[in-house]
């Protein structure tokens, strides 16, 4: 009740509320209080500045009786006729807005979006250059069908789309291909194969969209470009700045830079040069610094890495891929596929040549032969830990420790990935990671089957170089996103003959202990606890991380003979060819023969 009375009459809130007195003006009853308020009688209109009106809402329904039970009744008859009434307003509302100035800007701007759509034949589509308009009818027609499952074309000349098979989309493209009118079809005879147009094909094209014009595929009214849709046809000229040129040449695959252009007007055209020769230039580039007799030469044996460390390419152009399991020598990385093998390593020019030596020498306890295992490797993180023991002795009567020397240790852990590129690398890969495994198992002597450990070799390129130990830990772990092998060839026995169902993608953490050859010391240049590699040295190539001398010491014996050894430094060819000056404004520094001034002054540039 006090919600009706509210209804009706705002006053009654003023009387009956304690709070009565705090919302009472000042100057006089309020409004409610000398006319009464009645919520009901509120009229539509003068909604807008200056008592102008909206003229909404478009469909104005009186309110029911305050008394009356206004609950919707239900069953199959209330039901009906609520939906006939409601779909009756909604579609008197729509009409009503459509003449309206804004309605008008949306009939327009549904006009507008819909010449921009691409000419597809069939409808509901734009099939034509005139056809696919909005049609407002379409709309409201639909308005007053909804709920009644029939779902109408909202383009098109007629609210209600013809219901013949002729028109659906798949029914004329599958006529236009039966009479070869399709765009396709169109495209590659009269673009591609170059046939010429006849004058009776015209209408064929158009009806697609293809152009007529030789310089053009697809061309028509409206579309995607507004006022009229173009895409062009392009050749493999070379652009010379302004536009194609009409110039094509073909590639010889063996020779990157074979290029054999096809004269236009008697004349050959300007060809861009292989990037990776026309680098090598002559002179410097006084911008840049760089000089171009330095400049890498990427066709080289040398600098190309499928050459250069065997890491095969199973996804050049040239190969066969009739036979999956057929072996493929150019694809295999020779690294990956080189077996177990005992004795010294092969030459580094061989299949073992790596971006990175990493291998392990598992030396034989009663000839110390190595048996070599190679990996090409994803390098993970790699920990070298050293440690020194010192030992405390507390006297009485004094608070602090005395420490002496004890002893030095070292570990080194490393991780690293293994991952085949084809099958031919699965059982390489499988032998060496289980004997790798089997290294940290015992070896029995022949003589009396004493259980002995295994000595194990480290390399990990020069930093890390036949460092004796032993490993300590191995984990193998296959991750959750790795590949395996399923040997497809024999599905029901699950093997074939060559293959098993098998991870290919390991992930390997070691720990390694190194047991050095040397005693372990202070060092002076002569103790090489990393970066030592023998080989180099025997061959006369110099570590140029160590003295040059075997017994020289890296320590000098005061400043003024390091200071020495800096400035004798010899000047790279990129700091020789700048031009001295006689100072720097910035740290006064002679520039002569002194290195520091010379970068100094490069820099500056």
């Amino acid at each position: 009740m006090a919600l009706k009375d509210l209804l009706t009459d705002l006053g009654s809130f003023y009387k009956d509320n304690p709070y009565a007195a705090k919302y009472k003006s000042k100057a006089g009853p309020t409004y409610a209080q000398k006319y009464g308020f009645n919520q009901r009688s509120l009229k539509y209109g003068n909604d807008r500045p200056a008592d102008g009106s909206s003229r909404q809402p478009f469909v104005i329904t009186p309110l029911p009786d305050i008394n009356s039970d206004s609950t919707a009744k239900t069953g199959i008859i209330g039901g009906i006729r609520r939906q006939i009434v409601n779909r009756a307003q909604d579609l008197k509302r729509i009409t009503k807005f459509l003449l309206t100035p804004k309605g008008l800007l949306f009939i327009g701007k549904q006009e507008l979006l819909a010449t921009q759509n691409p000419i597809v034949p069939g409808r509901p589509n734009r099939s034509g250059q005139l056809k696919g308009f909005y049609n407002p009818l379409s709309t409201l027609v639909q308005v007053a069908a909804s709920g009644t499952g029939l779902h109408l074309e909202k383009q098109g000349l007629l609210p209600i789309g013809l219901q013949d098979n002729q028109v659906k989309y798949e029914t004329v493209y599958t006529d236009l291909d039966k009479d070869k009118e399709g765009r396709l079809y169109n495209l590659y005879k009269y673009k591609i194969a170059k046939d010429i147009i006849q004058p009776s094909s015209k209408a064929v094209l158009e009806k697609t969209g293809i152009s007529t014009d030789s310089l053009n595929l697809i061309e028509y009214n409206g579309g995607p470009g507004v006022l009229k849709t173009i895409i062009r046809a392009t050749n493999h000229g070379v652009y010379n700045g302004s536009g194609l040129g009409d110039s094509m040449y073909t590639w010889n695959q063996k020779d990157f830079n074979n290029v054999v252009p096809a004269s236009q007007n008697g004349k050959l055209p300007t060809i861009l040069s292989d990037f990776r020769r026309s680098i090598r230039v002559v002179q410097e580039n006084k911008t840049t610094g760089v000089f171009g007799e330095n400049a890498v030469n990427y066709s080289s044996v040398k600098v190309n890495k499928i050459q250069r460390v065997g890491l095969g390419d199973p996804g050049r152009r040239s190969r066969n891929r009739s036979n999956l399991y057929k072996s493929d020598l150019e694809s295999v990385d020779k690294v990956a596929a080189m077996p177990l093998y005992r004795g010294p390593i092969a030459p580094k020019d061989g299949k073992t040549r790596d971006f990175i030596r990493f291998r392990f020498e598992v030396l034989d306890n009663d000839t110390g032969t190595p048996t070599n295992i190679h990996f090409r490797a994803f390098l993970g993180a790699i920990t070298d830990n050293y440690g020194g023991s010192w030992g405390s002795t507390k006297y009485v009567g004094r608070g602090d420790s005395f420490y002496n020397y004890e002893g030095f240790t070292r570990s080194i852990s490393l991780s690293f990935k293994v991952h085949p590129q084809t099958r031919d690398e699965m059982a390489a890969m499988y032998q060496k990671l289980t004997y790798l495994a089997s290294t940290l198992a015992p070896d029995y002597s022949s003589n009396g089957g004493y259980m002995r450990g295994n000595i194990v070799k480290l390399v990990v390129g020069s930093y890390l170089y036949r460092i004796p130990g032993f490993i300590t830990s191995l984990t193998y772990s296959v991750p959750e996103d790795g590949s395996w092998e399923i040997a497809y060839n024999e599905p029901e026995k699950g093997t074939e003959s060559d293959q098993l169902e098998t991870p290919r993608h390991f992930d390997v953490q070691l720990n390694f202990t190194p047991i050095h050859d040397f005693a372990p010391q202070l060092t002076n240049g002569t103790r090489k606890y990393a970066l030592f590699t023998p080989d180099q040295v025997n061959s006369g190539q110099r570590n140029p991380y160590l003295p040059e001398k075997a017994n020289e010491s890296i320590i000098y014996a005061n400043a003024a003979d390091a200071e020495a050894k800096v400035e004798s430094i010899p000047i790279s060819t990129l700091l020789a060819e700048v031009p001295t000056v006689e100072e720097t404004t910035e740290s006064k520094l002679s520039t002569g023969d002194n290195i520091t001034g010379k970068a100094v002054e490069f820099l500056k540039k």
